[in-house]
């Protein structure tokens, strides 16, 4: 948040809704995904006057990544009308699908798939 004296500039982000059971796009399990609205708000003595720059984006809820929505089709989605999901026009924002975490069969601790070896007991995983 940026204020001057009685003026200021805040980003927001705001959950519209919860999208339930969906192919996830980067790692390919069955997820669902929240919709989220971005915006920057123009606020003075703390009361938003007017809002810009809106953007929707969707956030797996299996791996965390994330993709950018048309401004048309987020408004759509929020809306409540009908989509199919395959049609979307989505752009990958933050790809965390090799990012997952394992376990190990060892010492039984999550750690990040990228590992070959166990940083905890140094077993092998692969």
């Amino acid at each position: 948040m940026f204020f001057i004296g009685i003026l200021g500039v805040e980003s927001k982000q705001k959950e519209i809704k919860t999208i339930p059971n969906l192919i996830c796009k980067a790692c390919g399990k069955l997820t669902s995904y929240s919709l989220v609205k971005t915006y920057n708000c123009f606020q003075l003595f703390f009361i938003p006057i007017f809002n810009w720059g809106q953007k929707y984006i969707l956030i797996s809820k299996c791996c965390g990544s994330i993709f950018e929505l048309t401004k048309e089709q987020g408004e759509d989605i929020e809306k409540g009308n009908e989509f199919i999901f395959d049609d979307l026009k989505m752009t990958i924002v933050e790809d965390n699908a090799c990012k997952t975490n394992i376990l190990c069969h060892n010492c039984g601790k999550s750690i990040e798939a990228r590992f070959e070896f166990c940083p905890h007991c140094g077993a092998k995983l692969k």
